[in-house]
């Protein structure tokens, strides 16, 4: 790698990470490490391209499904929809030990198949479930842990608003990446709840007694609407019935008339509080979008990935070993950038390097997605350990402290699939 290409990603990344370290908006970072690289390197990027790259950022037509899925866990998240599930959870599994512990990570799986974001999880199940566990005798740290763990399933079982940004990002299908991120998160439950189990019988958490199979038959009809729902999404992204916009599109209509006509949870002020939520996190992501695209496209005419590529090939690095190490890096970035930064931009760029070298690119995007959204529950910036932390009103230390052994597992999980990518290309290649 050349001194040129050193000096030009210190001065990009330089500019990039000073920004965001004074609380810049992360597109206004982007923009501002634009700008200084264009002014400090005269004609590397004309004003022409920083205008035109600005634009074809936001006209991918993919995008409007972010637009439907960040809609779909707004109504559920307002519609009362998470409550339903958790309640058909506790009629099933809460006489198990523990079994609140349990529901509250089956209930986030059964949630992943709708919403599809971390946030909208968290928001919806935590705010339900800290406070019952808690009154029911868990440790504050440790509700707050599994909460924050088990809501990191939802950007991996499909839908998921970052595999759609992530697919256009790196030329994907979002509809295979979906399938793709199936099993892995299914996987993510199992991990999960193993260790739920171990835990609450070592501490002997509580239960709650078996209201018997006429209760679980009552709450099954009682909450019918919301559990069929995520699982008629997936059929539809499985077999293909629509594109995964029409069929985000679809899922909203069906969300909302499942909210306000059959469980008339849903007034016009908790709909307008929905569409606020929609309206700011889709100008907060279209936003960075358009900044990354600009940022990727300096580092693309800059072959940095090319290069790094070559370097690491002269290493004598095995596939395998170069696609742990850029776990790690993924991992270490987690900890300091938020999630969104890194899926738009590093992924993308460390993505190149990775299929160079023969790693498939679906299964580097799940992986290092799971690494990803590992990052919204670590210090020091880790948002969901914050506010699962306010919520369950305890240390966010002692919660990250109780999340380590969910994070062991999650970890363990990804570097099973760098050896067996099988894990994460079996289904959409038997389905497909």
């Amino acid at each position: 790698m050349t001194s040129a290409i050193i000096l030009k990603l210190v001065v990009i990344f330089g500019v990039l990470f000073l920004t965001m370290f004074l609380r810049f908006p992360f597109f206004l970072a982007c923009f501002a490490a634009a700008g200084a690289y264009a002014v400090i390197f005269p004609g590397s990027m004309p004003a022409f391209v920083f205008a035109q790259t600005f634009v074809n950022g936001l006209s991918n037509q993919t995008f409007a499904a972010v637009i439907f899925y960040f809609f779909l866990g707004s109504v559920l998240n307002c519609g009362g929809l998470g409550d339903r599930m958790v309640r058909f959870g506790n009629a099933c599994i809460g006489h198990l030990k523990g079994g609140l512990s349990h529901i509250n990570i089956a209930a986030s799986t059964i949630f992943a198949g709708v919403s599809g974001s971390a946030v909208a999880d968290t928001a919806s199940i935590g705010n339900l479930m800290i406070p019952m566990m808690k009154k029911q005798g868990y440790d504050a740290p440790y509700s707050a842990a599994v909460t924050q763990m088990s809501s990191i399933i939802g950007p991996i079982i499909p839908p998921s608003t970052t595999f759609v940004l992530l697919a256009s990002m790196m030329n994907l299908s979002v509809r295979k990446l979906f399938l793709c991120g199936f099993v892995p998160g299914i996987g993510m439950c199992v991990v999960e709840l193993i260790y739920s189990m171990y835990i609450s019988h070592k501490r002997n958490y509580p239960s709650i007694p078996f209201g018997g199979w006429k209760n679980i038959w009552v709450e099954f009809k009682e909450n019918f609407w919301a559990l069929v729902l995520p699982v008629g999404i997936i059929i539809c992204l499985t077999e293909g019935i629509g594109t995964v916009t029409e069929i985000g599109a679809v899922s909203c209509i069906f969300a909302l008339f499942i909210a306000v006509f059959i469980y008339k949870e849903m007034d016009l002020k908790a709909f307008g509080k929905a569409l606020y939520s929609t309206a700011r996190q889709i100008c907060t992501t279209l936003a960075m979008l358009a900044g990354a695209t600009v940022f990727v496209w300096i580092i693309g005419t800059m072959n940095f990935s090319g290069k790094l590529a070559a370097s690491l090939a002269a290493a004598g690095l095995s596939p395998q070993l170069l696609f742990i190490l850029v776990l790690g890096i993924i991992f270490i970035l987690g900890m300091v950038l938020e999630t969104t930064v890194i899926t738009l931009v590093f992924m993308p760029v460390l993505a190149v390097t990775l299929t160079s070298v023969g790693i498939d690119p679906y299964v580097f995007a799940v992986a290092g997605s799971i690494i990803t959204a590992i990052g919204l529950n670590t210090p020091p910036v880790g948002g969901l350990l914050y506010l699962t932390a306010r919520i369950a009103e305890t240390d966010p230390l002692k919660v990250a402290k109780e999340s380590m052994p969910f994070i062991a597992g999650l970890l363990l999980l990804c570097v099973l699939m760098v050896f067996f990518p099988q894990i994460v290309t079996f289904y959409p290649s038997f389905v497909m």
